[in-house]
């Protein structure tokens, strides 16, 4: 009579695991730069609807509240006290001058790794954007928002009304 053999088990072959991560690196070398640019375009889209936000919020106190109401980015003083200065890639904040209330209503700080510069992308913003009591602005401006190369721009008209649009302005390389 003979007995059976059985084979032992075996694992994987050096040849096997090498064909597996040749694999995977290629499906790396496709898929992380795919993932940082959607990660990029959503941090620029976050940071566009944070300032559309913030202007939208001015303009409606302007209008509700019968006063003036300014946003301009905050520069902090010694005694712990906000003032306007700087450009808008830093924390901003909405204002209105009053005697008996706090005249800072809000303050909106950025996302990590976003730069707002002008529509050509060739400067920094500063300066400030005003509403009178009638929630109408003094001037056209578009805010480009910048993240790895990706825009999403904030244009405000002459009326005082905020709008976003996809890659309305330009970002540096």
């Amino acid at each position: 009579m003979v007995t059976p053999r059985y084979r032992r088990a075996r694992g994987l072959t050096l040849l096997e695991c090498l064909i597996t991560l040749a694999i995977l690196a290629v499906l790396m070398a496709v898929g992380v730069p795919a993932f940082h640019d959607q990660l990029a375009d959503a941090r620029a889209r976050a940071a566009a609807h944070q300032l559309y936000s913030a202007l939208q919020f001015a303009r409606t106190r302007a209008l509700r509240e019968g006063v003036p109401v300014t946003v301009c980015p905050v520069s902090a003083t010694a005694g712990g006290a906000v003032k306007c200065g700087g450009d808008f890639g830093q924390s901003i904040m909405a204002w209105r001058e009053s005697a008996d209330a706090d005249p800072v209503l809000r303050i909106w700080t950025p996302p990590e790794g976003v730069a707002i510069r002008n529509r050509a992308g060739t400067e920094r913003v500063t300066g400030s954007i005003e509403w009178d009591a009638n929630g109408l602005g003094q001037r056209n401006l578009t805010l480009s928002v910048c993240a790895v190369g990706r825009n999403w721009s904030v244009v405000v008209n002459r009326l005082g009304r905020p709008r976003i649009a996809k890659d309305w302005g330009h970002c540096p390389s």
